[in-house]
């Protein structure tokens, strides 16, 4: 009897094992690195054995599945000694039935349910025990390790612990529960965004930049910054693409303070800092902060001038547009005048404005934006009320604002609303 009750005991103890084994599995596995740092700051000895354990997530797995085999197999072992005590040789069935059921209530699915639902208690308090199994059998580790880097057994688990794509889902779960809100997600898609924009995506275009020639007097100078409202200005000499220099307000209205106005702003100048149009604006930030400027010169593939690129301009990547009060109140880009019919500045990207009302404009390497769109299809320089047809997307362009040979604004005309093909003071269709 003695000893019949020691193998009870003994069966039971490794249904306990394996229980603790099973939740130790999914409690250990489901906890994010994220979390395991959070909890280093408040949890102390149990959750540095979790950073510790953490850091081999297949050295997790593996201690747990050793675990785990060897008390099943010493439960199924003791209780089939138990029912062929009892039962002669039926008892092998009787205690595969009797084992099987166990271990899936008692040994798998309870642990792991209660480990889902308590997954940081459970993983903090089986920590320091895993870790010190794991250590026992690290010859097997080692052995472990050394096979996959032959055999790339592992590549599993190389992939990183979070993806950008989970943190976008994390993000869109936020706002759906309504712990994130609309301008925050928009802002952490931004942020997510930011490492791979570049300088040619955020810059202002040569054609809208506003400069200074370096002949040009201080009272010339300071009556473009009053003019405008810009704090510093591009400097070039003899033609818009040959940037000499950068100048800033603060050095010019004190010269003028001090009646030098006719005096030329060449002294006055700083050297500008160039950046290349693929250059990541994150880069770009992190420079500018460095040498303490403001500004950038964007130059293209050909070392040609191509436009500027402000702090502000980066910053308005993450956090939207910035006004302040020499800004005008500027209407949207993409902007919805009726159903099916939109205005649409003329710098929009043709990607953009696809994305944005679900167009399928094409997109070529000789053009980018909306207004390229319609000069490579007129093949010439449009005027006002110009229109072309995009029979592939069954769109109508219509040019309504030029500035000198620029397409400023382009009213874009979906399928769906039936217009006619001339619009007032028009020139009729083209294309």
């Amino acid at each position: 009897m003695a000893q019949e009750l020691l193998k009870v005991a003994i069966f039971f103890a490794c249904i306990f094992f394996s229980a603790f084994f099973s939740g130790s599995e999914v409690a250990l596995i489901s906890l994010t690195q994220a979390r395991v740092r959070a909890l280093l700051k408040t949890q102390g000895k149990n959750a540095a054995a979790l950073a510790a354990l953490k850091k081999e997530p297949d050295h997790i797995l593996i201690t747990v599945l050793i675990g785990n085999y060897l008390v099943n197999v010493a439960a199924a072992a003791v209780a089939t000694s138990l029912a062929i005590d009892r039962f002669g040789d039926a008892g092998i069935a009787v205690a595969t039935g009797v084992v099987v059921l166990i271990l899936l209530v008692l040994g798998e699915i309870g642990p792991k349910m209660l480990a889902v639902r308590f997954t940081e208690p459970v993983a903090l308090a089986v920590s320091r025990p895993i870790l010190l199994l794991s250590r026992i059998f690290s010859p097997v580790l080692w052995a472990f390790d050394h096979l996959s880097r032959s055999h790339t057994l592992t590549a599993a688990f190389a992939k990183p612990a979070i993806t950008e794509e989970e943190i976008r889902g994390w993000i869109d779960l936020g706002k759906e529960e309504g712990t994130i809100e609309k301008e925050e997600q928009e802002m952490l898609y931004n942020v997510l965004a930011f490492g791979d924009t570049t300088a040619r995506e955020v810059m202002t275009p040569r054609l809208d930049v506003v400069m200074v020639e370096d002949t040009a007097t201080i009272r010339e100078a300071a009556r473009v910054f009053e003019e405008m409202g810009f704090s510093r200005l591009p400097v070039f000499h003899d033609q818009k693409d040959n940037v000499t220099g950068l100048l800033n307000v603060k050095d010019v209205f004190p010269a003028v303070l001090a009646e030098q106005k006719e005096q030329g702003i060449r002294d006055l100048t700083t050297e500008p800092y160039f950046v290349p149009e693929s250059k990541k604006i994150d880069e770009i930030l992190k420079e500018l902060q460095r040498r303490k400027v403001h500004m950038a010169m964007v130059l293209d593939e050909y070392g040609v001038f191509a436009g500027i690129l402000t702090v502000e301009d980066i910053l308005e990547e993450l956090v939207g547009d910035i006004m302040d009060e020499f800004d005008d109140q500027e209407e949207p880009e993409i902007q919805q005048v009726e159903e099916g019919v939109y205005f649409v500045h003329g710098h929009v990207w043709v990607e953009e404005l696809n994305t944005q009302v679900g167009t399928h404009l094409p997109v070529e390497e000789s053009f980018e934006t909306l207004g390229g769109l319609v000069i490579d299809r007129l093949g010439h320089i449009p005027h006002k009320g110009e229109a072309v047809a995009i029979t592939e997307a069954g769109v109508r362009l219509v040019v309504l604002q030029m500035w000198g040979r620029r397409i400023r604004k382009v009213k874009v005309i979906l399928p769906s609303t039936g217009e006619t093909t001339r619009e007032p003071g028009g020139k009729g269709e083209s294309g």
